[in-house]
C-alpha cells in the first residue's frame, strides 16, 4: 500500500511538471492561445497552479488574451479554495484596494489569514490590524504579523515592525532594534527601509547622529526610486549637513521629486527658490 502510494504522488508530480513545461514552451514560442488552453486543461484537472496562471493572464490581459476581470476572479477564487496562497493573497489585495471587486476589509483579512497560514501576504494582515480596517485595531497583533513576515524575507514586514519599535507602538519602544529592522529591510533593497534609516540617523534615534550616513541611506533609497528620499536628500544638500552645500543639487532632486507628485518636495523647491534668489 505504502508502495503504491508513493508511486501515484511521483505521477502527480510529473504531471503536474508537464502543464508546466508545455506552458512555458507556449509561452516562449508566443502562442497565446496554446497557453490559456495548456492552463485551462490543468484548471479543470484540479491543478490549482494552473487555475492561478490563467486568473493572471486574465487579470492583466497579457499577450493576445483579452482581459477578463471577471474570469480572473472566478480563477484566483477557485485556485485559493485549493489552498493556492498566492491566489488567496491576490484576491486580498482585490478586496482591500476593491479593484475588481467590491472593497470589502473582512474579506481580505479572511484571504490574508489564509495566504500568511502558508507564510504569504502576512504584512498586509498586519497593515489591516495596524490601521483598523476590517478589524479592530490591534498593534499587538500586527507587529505578531509583521514578524513572520520579516522571518520569511518580506522586507516590508521588517519595515513596518522596525516603524512600531520605534513609536512604541504594540511592542516596546526599542529605536535600536527598529534600526536593525529598518537596515535589513534597507540590505534587501526596499527604497522605504532606507529612507526611515536615514531618518534615524538624522536625528540620533538608536544610533548616534550622523548626518554623512543618512545622506548615503537618503541617496540610496532616492536611488531606487523613493521620492521622499530623494526629497530628504535635498534638504541636506539644502543645509550642508552630511554633505556639502548645493543649491542647485538640491533644487533638482526638489524639481524632480515635484514633478513626480511629491506636494512638500514642490513646497521645498518654491522655498528654496525664494531664498536663493
Amino acid at each position: 500500500m505504502k508502495k503504491e502510494l508513493c508511486a501515484l504522488i511521483i505521477c502527480a508530480v510529473m504531471a503536474q511538471a508537464g502543464f508546466i513545461k508545455e506552458g512555458m514552451e507556449a509561452k516562449e514560442s508566443g502562442d497565446h492561445q496554446k497557453l490559456v488552453e495548456v492552463y485551462d486543461k490543468a484548471c479543470n484537472e484540479g491543478k490549482a497552479s494552473g487555475c492561478y496562471n490563467l486568473a493572471v493572464l486574465y487579470a492583466e490581459g497579457t499577450g493576445n488574451v483579452a482581459k477578463d476581470n471577471a474570469k480572473a476572479v472566478k480563477l484566483y477564487e477557485k485556485a485559493c479554495s485549493a489552498d493556492f496562497a498566492t491566489a488567496c493573497y491576490n484576491l486580498g489585495l482585490m478586496y482591500a484596494d476593491g479593484v475588481l471587486v467590491k472593497q470589502d476589509f473582512a474579506k481580505a483579512k479572511e484571504l490574508y489569514e489564509k495566504s500568511c497560514a502558508q507564510d504569504e501576504g502576512c504584512t498586509n494582515l498586519g497593515l489591516l490590524y495596524a490601521n483598523g480596517a476590517g478589524v479592530q485595531q490591534d498593534y499587538t497583533k500586527a507587529a505578531e504579523f509583521y514578524k513572520k513576515a520579516c522571518k520569511n524575507e518580506d522586507l516590508m514586514g521588517c519595515n513596518n515592525l522596525g516603524f512600531l519599535h520605534a513609536q512604541g507602538r504594540g511592542v516596546a519602544l526599542d529605536t535600536k532594534k527598529a534600526n536593525e529592522y529598518y537596515q535589513k529591510a534597507c540590505d534587501g533593497n526596499l527604497a522605504m527601509g532606507c529612507d526611515n534609516l536615514a531618518f534615524m540617523y538624522a536625528v540620533g534615534k538608536g544610533n548616534v547622529q550622523d548626518f554623512k550616513k543618512a545622506s548615503q541611506y537618503y541617496e540610496k533609497a532616492c536611488n531606487s526610486g523613493y521620492e521622499k528620499g530623494c526629497n530628504n536628500l535635498g534638504i541636506l544638500y539644502a543645509e550642508g549637513k552630511g554633505v556639502s552645500v548645493d543649491n542647485t543639487k538640491a533644487k533638482e532632486l526638489f524639481q524632480g521629486s515635484c514633478n513626480k507628485g511629491l506636494k512638500e518636495a514642490c513646497e521645498n523647491a518654491q522655498l528654496l527658490e525664494k531664498i536663493t534668489k
